[in-house]
């Protein structure tokens, strides 16, 4: 039975004969019930139902990433944040009939038109604690100061996965504490940035190794700083709006909770 919501020229939720009203995404739709189902389940079928059972289970372990990663193109394109996920990586996922291969290199957590940052040298700071330096705006496009910098990583050996706490652009410095369980074990790196509108960067692979792997990878090609160019340069400058976090500075205007803080998604 549909139940009326907002009187009766407004929407409905639930089923009126073969009509089924619902809420997507914010909006109410409706759809028909198909008047017959044929599911023949052939091999084929049931290979490609695996595949994206298994595509799906690994994206919720990104849950907290992939909700800022791809939130703005995923509403524009009427998606989820998984299903743009699954499209967007849908050649570095790789199902053999058991068990699903990921090409973490290649692997995308984010993507849209703001202005990259360029990561460099990864150092050990601590007990399982990275600090990255990165340079705030290699390509010289336009940018803002208080963007805001995030670091994801993923355990694959333990299907885990953690979001830093974020930076403003300008700090050209990020630190990333990951969980103590994570100790002598291969861990994936990736950044990207997140403008004051909520639209991201494409997401930057910093590498992958165990913390002192990582950290010998990446002091092996430094990044490097290119001078300050006020020519070239169209950052735009914002008022300076920071509050102290730990050894951190987090924008005020938009101070993460305990939601973005790093940790393992249930």
């Amino acid at each position: 039975m549909g139940k009326q919501i907002g009187g009766i020229n407004g929407p409905f939720l639930g089923k009126v004969g073969n009509i089924v009203g619902y809420q997507w995404k914010g909006r109410w739709v409706m759809r028909s019930v198909a008047k017959e189902f044929h599911d023949a389940k052939t091999e084929l079928q049931m290979e490609q139902r695996s595949r994206l059972g298994a595509a799906m289970s690994f994206a919720a372990r990104l849950r907290d990433i992939l909700l800022i990663g791809f939130k703005q193109v995923a509403n524009e394109a009427r998606m989820t944040e998984y299903n743009y996920f699954y499209k967007t990586n849908n050649d570095c996922l790789a199902w053999d009939g058991e068990h699903l291969a990921v090409d973490y290199e290649h692997l995308r957590l984010s993507e849209g038109p703001v202005a990259p940052v360029r990561f460099g040298a990864v150092e050990v700071v601590g007990e399982m604690t990275l600090a990255i330096d990165f340079e705030k705006n290699p390509e010289h496009r336009v940018s803002g100061s208080n963007d805001r910098v995030y670091v994801a990583a993923i355990c694959a050996s333990r299907g885990e996965a953690v979001l830093s706490l974020p930076v403003y652009r300008r700090m050209k410095r990020i630190t990333v504490p990951l969980p103590l369980a994570w100790e002598g074990l291969d861990v994936c790196l990736y950044g990207f940035v997140q403008d004051n509108a909520g639209r991201t960067s494409e997401s930057m692979y910093i590498g992958g190794g165990t913390l002192e792997e990582l950290e010998e990878s990446t002091q092996e090609e430094p990044a490097i700083d290119l001078p300050e160019n006020p020519e070239f340069s169209n950052e735009t400058t914002q008022e300076d709006n920071t509050v102290s976090r730990g050894d951190m500075e987090v924008p005020r205007s938009h101070q993460p909770d305990d939601s973005l803080a790093a940790r393992s998604p249930s």
